[in-house]
């Protein structure tokens, strides 16, 4: 019999007997100690050590609110590798529990709850759900999440992922995901788990963007703005494309700088820029900067936080286009001079005989 198999059967005796479930450690020495990761409802403080067995020496506990494992890179799988690698655990439980007030909570509430702290909708991240990680079913998050962290390139093949559901009432274990059928199971390497997180972000953000730019200029209808006419994507970074240029950093080379001194010769678009007029741009974490000066424009884009591709708007106008494609600002309007003034004719005085 192994560790979780005597976890399970222990706790269905206790929940029989109505007594704390017991093991025999020795028996499972090679076992131990067991990483979990549960809620932070304070009525697991008492079941969770009562109902499976296990001493807090051989039991290290991380906790947050709803179990919630939202990448194989997150900080919460980080918290589990670190407890396999430095604290030495052997095995790893995700234990969700009935009656999860996550799990009951809609965005509507969690908005109103924000606001009763004095944070307001405007201050939250647009997608809640995808944010807070909030689920519909218990025990389809311990399934999610215990599949996130069998995938996660931190956490070995060697090392058994289970995933259980508590009865809150009870203290009953129900055993959903047996981490033993999936020994062995190789996990994408890191770099691909890289390209997945970078994949998920970039729909994420995508899907704010239009809600970000309208929440950044109020001034301005989204009907009535115009933006460059050309595919989306071309002119941002393709997520697959750079995370396939990942390379080890031994293997890097170095492009050859400039001798020091030596002043480049302006590029076409840098000549044809116009510094005299004012600019909003939008950076790479999708956020509006401006108005802001041609010149200080120049110098982010030297000092490579923006390039001739990001998407910028001259002040005053609805257009949102390439900083490259604003060329040199319109000519002064050509004043029409008055006709010419002709001298008077001079009337002669009749003289009178």
């Amino acid at each position: 019999m192994r560790l979780l198999e005597a976890i399970v059967e222990a706790n269905q005796r206790a929940v029989a007997d109505g007594a704390k479930a017991s093991l025999n450690l020795s028996e499972f020495a090679g076992a131990l100690p067991l990483v979990a990761l549960t809620c932070i409802d304070p009525r697991l403080n008492r079941l969770i050590p009562e109902m499976l067995g296990v001493p807090e020496e051989q039991f290290i506990w991380l906790r947050n609110a709803g179990n919630i494992i939202t990448g194989p890179l997150s900080s919460t799988m980080r918290s589990l590798a670190l407890a396999c690698a430095v604290k030495g655990g052997r095995e790893i439980a995700v234990i969700g529990h009935t009656d999860c007030l996550v799990c009951k909570t809609t965005v509507m509430k969690l908005t109103d709850g924000f606001r009763a702290l004095g944070v307001d909708r405007a201050k939250l991240p647009e997608n809640l759900n995808e944010y807070f990680g909030l689920f519909a079913s218990e025990r389809q998050n311990v399934i999610r999440g215990a599949e996130i962290v069998r995938q996660s390139p931190l956490i070995g093949a060697n090392v058994p992922v289970h995933g259980l559901v508590m009865d809150i009432q009870t203290g009953k274990l129900e055993w959903l995901v047996n981490g033993y059928q999936t020994l062995g199971v190789t996990a994408p390497s890191f770099v691909e788990a890289v390209r997945q997180t970078a994949v998920e972000t970039v729909k994420q953000t995508a899907a704010e963007a239009l809600d970000l730019v309208a929440a950044k200029l109020p001034e301005f209808k989204l009907g009535e703005m115009k933006f460059p006419e050309f595919k989306i994507g071309e002119t941002t970074i393709d997520p697959n494309k750079w995370l396939s240029q990942l390379q080890s950093v031994t293997a890097a080379k170095s492009e050859p700088q400039p001798a020091e001194g030596v002043q480049q010769p302006a590029t076409e678009p840098e000549r044809k820029f116009d510094q005299t007029r004012k600019y909003r741009v939008i950076g790479a974490d999708q956020k509006v900067y401006g108005p802001i000066d041609g010149g200080k424009i120049l110098e982010w884009i030297t000092d490579g936080r923006i390039d001739w591709q990001t998407p910028s708007q001259v002040e005053g106008s609805g257009e949102w286009k390439p900083l490259s494609a604003w060329g040199e600002g319109p000519k002064p309007p050509t004043i029409p001079l008055p006709p010419p003034i002709h001298p008077a004719p001079r009337l002669q005085k009749i003289r009178r005989h």
